[in-house]
C-alpha cells in the first residue's frame, strides 16, 4: 500500500495511489516451505503512529500493553540525507549519531518498554512510506559512507538502540527505490547492532523475495518476518500465492477502515486454513484509538491464525453459576477491605483485562466487573460442555503466596477420570512452574479504596490434556481457596 505523512498534524492520513502497472501473480504455489514450520509461533502486531508518543499517549500505551498484540509497529521513521531519524517529521530521534528524543517527548523510551511488561514481545520501528527519499538517503549513505561504526547510520541506530532498549526491529516499508545493495548492507549492518528485520512490502514480490535470500544469506537469521500488505495498493495479495520467502513467515496486514474484527478473524482463518499462516497485523492503530477496539482486533487476529487446520475449536466453559468471588474490578472502583481476588482487598484490573483474552492462540471470556467474576477453588465440581476434546484450558493464578502441587480431576461419561497435578504462581511471584505460562501481565492491581498498587501482578496460563476418545463430563477443583480461576475452555 502507499502510505502518506502529513507531516505535523495529529493523526496520520491515508491515500490510495492508482497504480499504472498491477502486479501479475502468474505463479500459483500450493503452499509456501515456511508453513512447514508449523511449530514456530508468528507475531500479531498493530502500527501506530502519534497516538503512541503524543498527548494522551499513556492511555493508549496502556491499551495496547495488555491487548493481545504481541508486536507493535511504531510508524514511520524518516532518514534524512545527513543520517539524522524523525518520526513523521514531527519527533527527532537523533541528530549527528546521538539520541535527542527526550527533547520533545521524555517518556517515549520508558513508554517503549512497558508495552513489553504485557503481552507485547516485540517494539518495531518502520522506516519509510510512499514518500520519496528515507531508501534514497539510505542507499547515498551507505554508498558515501558505507556501515562501519565510523558511519552516521551506525552510530544513530547504535544509539537509538542504546536509548531505547526495548525495541527489537526495524521494519522496511520501501515502496519506491528497490535498491537491493544498500538495503541488504544496511540490513546487515542492522542485525549486527542487535535488531532483526522485517520487510514490509506489498508489490514487486521478485525484488522482496530475492533481497531477504541476499540478507539472510549474509547474515542468517536477520529477517525472521515479512509484513505483506493486503489493502489498499496491496489489495488482491494473499500470503499462500505469490510470496514465498522459503522459511521466514509472512504476517499479512488487513486495514481496519476495510475490515471490522469480525472480518478480520474470518479471513485470518481463511488463510490459516489455506496454508497454515502464524501470525498476522492490523494498519492502523491511529483510526480506532479511543474506540476500545484493539483487544478485539488482537483477539480477532490470534484466534484466526491459530485455529486448527484439521477443524480445531474451542468451546467456552461456562463458570457463571460457579462465580463466588469478586476478584476483577473497574479502576476506581471501591469495595470491601476483606473482599477482592485475595481476600484482602487486591484485585485485577478490569480496564487492563478487558472482556477477553488470548493465550495459547485461544480466546477466554473474562467475568464482568464488580461482580462475582472468579472461581475461588474448594474442591466444587465444574460442569463441562458434552464432547470430546483433548485438552481443558486455564487462566488461573494462585494468592496469599504459591500454590504448590494442586489437583485437577477431569470426570468423563463413563465414569473414569484424569488427574492434574499443577503448581500455581502467586499473581505477584511468578515462579516459572512446569506447565504454567504467564498469560497476561498487569502493571497494576486495584485496591480497596479504589486506588492502585503499581507493581507488576501476573494472570497464568495453564493446559491439561485429555483423552479425546471419551466424553468429558466435569472437572473438580482443588480444595484450596487460595486458587482462583478465572477463565475455562475447551480446545479439540
Amino acid at each position: 500500500m502507499r502510505k502518506l505523512r502529513n507531516i505535523g498534524l495529529t493523526s496520520i492520513q491515508h491515500f490510495v495511489v492508482t497504480r499504472t502497472k498491477v502486479l501479475l501473480l502468474l505463479l500459483l504455489f500450493a503452499v509456501p516451505s515456511f508453513l512447514r514450520l508449523s511449530a514456530q509461533t508468528g507475531y500479531t502486531g498493530i502500527f501506530g503512529g502519534g497516538p503512541l508518543y503524543k498527548s494522551g499517549a499513556a492511555t493508549n500505551i496502556a491499551e495496547l500493553e495488555n491487548s493481545g498484540f504481541t508486536e507493535v509497529i511504531v510508524w514511520s521513521v524518516e532518514v534524512s540525507s545527513t543520517g539524522d531519524l524523525n518520526l513523521n517529521g514531527e519527533f527527532p530521534l537523533t541528530s549527528n549519531g546521538a539520541y535527542v528524543g527526550n527533547q520533545t517527548y521524555p517518556n517515549f523510551a520508558s513508554d517503549m518498554a512497558t508495552l513489553k511488561q504485557g503481552t507485547v514481545k516485540r517494539i518495531t520501528f518502520s522506516i519509510g512510506s510512499s514518500n520519496v527519499g528515507d531508501f534514497q538517503d539510505i542507499e547515498s549513505l551507505v554508498n558515501s559512507q558505507g556501515t562501519g561504526s565510523s558511519s552516521i547510520l551506525y552510530k544513530d541506530f547504535q544509539a537509538l538502540k542504546a536509548a531505547i532498549p526495548a525495541l527489537d526491529a526495524i521494519d522496511l516499508d520501501d515502496e519506491n527505490n528497490f535498491d537491493a545493495a544498500s538495503t541488504t548492507a544496511f540490513s546487515v549492518m542492522l542485525h549486527g547492532l542487535g535488531y532483526n528485520v522485517m520487510p514490509d512490502a506489498f508489490d514487486n514480490s521478485s525484488y522482496w523475495t530475492s533481497l531477504v535470500s541476499s540478507i539472510n544469506t549474509q547474515s542468517p537469521g536477520t529477517v525472521d518476518g515479512v509484513h505483506l500488505q493486503t489493502y489498499s495498493g496491496g489489495s488482491g495479495n494473499t500470503p499462500c500465492s505469490g510470496w514465498d520467502f522459503g522459511s521466514v513467515p509472512v504476517f499479512p496486514g488487513v486495514w481496519d477502515q476495510d475490515d471490522t474484527a469480525s472480518q478480520t478473524q474470518s479471513q485470518m482463518s481463511s488463510w490459516h486454513s489455506q496454508c497454515g499462516i502464524t501470525g498476522g497485523f492490523l494498519w492502523i492503530y491511529d483510526d480506532i484509538v479511543g474506540k476500545s477496539e484493539a483487544a478485539q482486533y488482537a483477539s480477532a487476529i490470534n484466534t484466526g491464525v491459530a485455529g486448527s487446520t484439521t477443524g480445531g475449536s474451542a468451546t467456552a466453559v461456562s463458570l457463571t453459576s460457579s462465580f463466588n468471588r469478586e476478584g476483577i474490578y473497574s479502576d476506581g472502583t471501591s469495595f470491601a477491605s476483606n473482599a477482592g481476588l485475595d481476600g484482602n482487598g487486591y484485585a485485577y484490573s478490569a480496564n487492563l483485562l478487558g472482556s477477553s483474552q488470548s493465550w495459547n492462540g485461544e480466546t477466554f471470556s473474562i467475568g464482568a466487573a464488580n461482580s462475582s467474576n472468579v472461581v475461588s477453588a474448594a474442591g466444587q465440581q465444574i460442569t463441562l460442555p458434552s464432547g470430546s476434546y483433548s485438552s481443558l484450558q486455564m487462566l488461573a493464578t494462585g494468592v496469599n503466596g504459591n500454590q504448590a502441587s494442586q489437583t485437577f480431576k477431569v470426570t468423563y461419561s463413563d465414569g473414569t477420570t484424569s488427574s492434574f497435578t499443577q503448581s500455581l504462581s502467586d499473581w505477584f511471584t511468578p515462579q516459572g512452574y512446569s506447565g504454567e505460562s504467564n498469560a497476561v501481565t498487569q502493571s497494576y492491581r486495584d485496591t480497596s479504596s479504589g486506588g492502585e498498587d503499581s507493581h507488576t501482578f501476573n494472570l497464568y496460563g495453564y493446559s491439561f490434556s485429555l483423552n479425546n476418545t471419551k466424553t468429558v463430563q466435569s472437572v473438580t477443583l482443588p480444595s484450596d481457596s487460595n486458587v482462583e480461576v478465572v477463565s475455562l475452555i475447551l480446545v479439540s
